[in-house]
């Protein structure tokens, strides 16, 4: 045994798979006024030059902000971890300082840089891809917007960012943005363009924010390839690959070059449909802890997001990046991780016996009991007028007669599901907004205590889903033949039931769907009328459209506006107004304004369109497990692809 109680097999486990605290932290640089006589860094190339994945923000609140950027190695060198850890504070010495492996790092209230308010030096993290990560909390003035640029000892100066401090009091109205599911092979980021053009004080990732998966298809616009070889990312060059391609896209830079970002992950940053502890299930059905820290290590090195460590506990279980963030006293925004720590899913036979028994529902978790206590005890104690939930995926049920068709949502977890509405209810939290993205559709649906037909729940919150920014909408799986996916329900482990799928099929198509044509021609009466009778907390819906939504917040109400971009298949900055409507403070009231043409209700073609897409996106994910060998021999002949 250890010093601290762990076995050696366990402490060799913990101590494999450590991120460096003094990364995580950014707090190791120092500003000018506390080094003296150092010689500023003078910028003598072109603006961008030697930052190929330019700047990027995050996470900010009232005193400061985090503060990103990448330097070309092969123009500015780095120091190793065991450089920064060792020398200490020694590190920020003037002579060391003017040899270099810094960044200089200037703020100004102007993008002209004419008055600075903080200059400061923060090292280059060689063994962290060569990542500057900076968390200027406690550093600046609240509720101001600065500028921010960086420049190397070699003169290399990186393109000008813009970020907001956030109010620390009062109720300033505030605009928040947010995105999901940007799979960078599937079209241009023209949905991140026309974000990035909006006035607001930042936005939210609900995750997908790089896609592992890179097999070709015949939709695909733009292509990836990893270091691997492989038509998946397994290692930490792969998902850094896919962090550095997407990262140098112009729209996406943009974006981040514009506005502050708060992000949480989904699945596809690991693996598709991933759940505790580290199982990729579309690879292996065993824990591949080593493929998950390369995936989280690229994840933190490239996104500005204040992270919770502890290296002390097991590697499952060491990293949180689950976190609060306050608008003065405005909004709360509470940020989940719906993937590190959730149950296996409910599937495969399970599902066609109808084996959702008690017990084996009450033990399984989306958040897992840690996150779970601290979400109810943060909307508990909140004082805030708004409470915003920056949601991964879908919480009202997706239902087909009396059984789900997602279990990849918060269907699979209707226990969990059920603790947390009753504990908003009872404890009369108002102003409830759940933030949802994953599904690649626009929704706007009543949050409820009891969804069951007849019962009346009672109504809570609200969810708003966002559409994807270029992922697969339900409207393009249509464009996919349907029979290949019907012919392979069953004996799988997906995270899709099998019986409601065949039901619905049954349902709205003469031929059980067999054929995509009938599918394509099922009336839009009775697609309405299927989509209404099992789903009737759904007000707004569009499967159609691809874009983002954004959140404006201040006393009297939230309103919600959804756009949607003309095109991903070329670069344009085409976009119209989806779905607007607005949520009275106090009320759980979705009034719409504006739904594409009409007012106070869905047009018949989205129901139409999103119905029967939503089944085949539904369906392709299970056809995925449906052709995946759960044996390790088949595991080992996949990576040898």
């Amino acid at each position: 045994m250890t010093e601290d109680g762990l076995s050696m097999d366990k402490k060799a486990l913990r101590d494999s798979y450590r991120f460096s605290e003094e990364f995580l932290a950014g707090d190791l640089f120092i500003t000018d006024d506390l080094v003296q006589n150092v010689e500023h860094y003078i910028a003598n190339k072109k603006e961008g030059t030697g930052f190929p994945q330019s700047v990027a923000s995050g996470d900010p609140t009232s005193s400061g902000m985090m503060l990103w950027t990448r330097v070309d190695p092969d123009q500015e060198a780095g120091f190793t971890t065991e450089e920064i850890e060792s020398k200490g504070m020694s590190l920020f010495e003037k002579e060391v300082i003017e040899q270099g492996k810094f960044v200089m790092f200037q703020l100004s209230t102007d993008n002209n840089f004419d008055s600075v308010a903080l200059t400061g030096f923060a090292p280059i993290w060689k063994n962290c891809d060569n990542v500057v990560r900076i968390d200027l909390n406690n550093f600046l003035e609240s509720d101001k917007t600065y500028y921010y640029r960086f420049i190397t000892k070699s003169g290399l100066l990186s393109k000008t960012g813009r970020c907001k401090t956030l109010p620390d009091k009062g109720y300033r109205p505030a605009t928040i943005g947010y995105i999901s599911c940007q799979d960078y092979k599937n079209g241009y980021f023209n949905v991140l363009s026309c974000l990035a053009d909006e006035e607001m004080d930042f936005f939210l990732h609900l995750g997908d924010y790089v896609y592992e998966s890179l097999k070709k298809e015949r939709h695909h616009v733009r292509e990836i390839a990893v270091p691997g070889g492989t038509h998946k990312a397994f290692t930490l060059a792969d998902y850094r690959e896919l962090y550095k391609v997407y990262r140098s896209d112009p729209d996406l830079q943009k974006l981040h070059q514009n506005h502050a970002m708060v992000a949480v992950w989904d699945d596809h940053e690991f693996a598709d449909n991933t759940y505790y502890p580290a199982i990729a299930p579309d690879h292996s059905f065993e824990p591949d802890r080593k493929r998950r820290h390369a995936a989280s290590q690229a994840w933190l090195e490239y996104m500005p997001s204040r992270v919770t460590y502890d290296p002390a506990q097991s590697p499952d279980d060491a990293l949180k990046i689950y976190r609060t963030l306050k608008i003065g006293d405005l909004a709360n925004i509470y940020m989940t991780d719906e993937r590190l720590f959730r149950s296996a899913p409910m599937g495969g036979p399970k599902q066609l016996s109808g084996a959702d028994e008690k017990k084996e529902i009450e033990k399984r978790s989306m958040l897992g009991k840690e996150q779970r206590e601290w979400f109810l005890d943060e909307l508990s104690t909140s004082k805030s007028l708004w409470n915003i939930w920056g949601n991964s995926v879908q919480i009202t049920p997706f239902k087909v007669s009396k059984r789900y068709l997602n279990l990849d949502a918060w269907d699979g977890f209707t226990y969990e599901r059920d603790i947390i509405a009753n504990k908003i209810f009872e404890k009369k939290i108002k102003n409830l907004i759940a933030l949802t993205g994953d599904f690649h559709t626009f929704e706007a649906s009543y949050l409820q205590t009891d969804y069951t037909p007849g019962a009346e729940g009672k109504k809570f919150g609200v969810e708003l889903m966002v559409g994807s920014v270029t992922s697969l909408n339900p409207h393009e799986h249509i464009q996919h033949p349907t029979q290949k996916f019907l012919g392979r329900l069953k004996n799988v482990s997906g995270s899709m039931p099998v019986a409601p799928a065949v039901e619905l099929v049954s349902e709205i198509t003469p031929d059980k769907g067999k054929e995509n044509k009938r599918v394509r021609n099922i009336t839009f009466r009775t697609l309405e009328k299927v989509m209404k009778r099992y789903n009737p907390w759904i007000t707004l819906l569009d499967g159609t459209s691809h874009g983002y939504a954004v959140l404006e917040l201040n006393e009297t109400k939230a309103v919600w506006r959804a756009y949607a971009v003309k095109t991903i298949e070329t670069p344009s900055t085409d976009k119209s107004l989806l779905f607007q409507c607005e949520i009275p403070n106090g009320k759980v009231e979705i009034n719409v304004t504006y739904a594409r043409g009409i007012k106070k209700d869905v047009t018949e073609l989205s129901l139409f369109i999103s119905a029967v897409g939503t089944l085949l996106f539904a369906l392709r994910k299970l056809d995925k497990s449906a052709n995946k060998n759960q044996n390790k021999k088949g595991t080992k002949q996949e990576r040898l692809q």
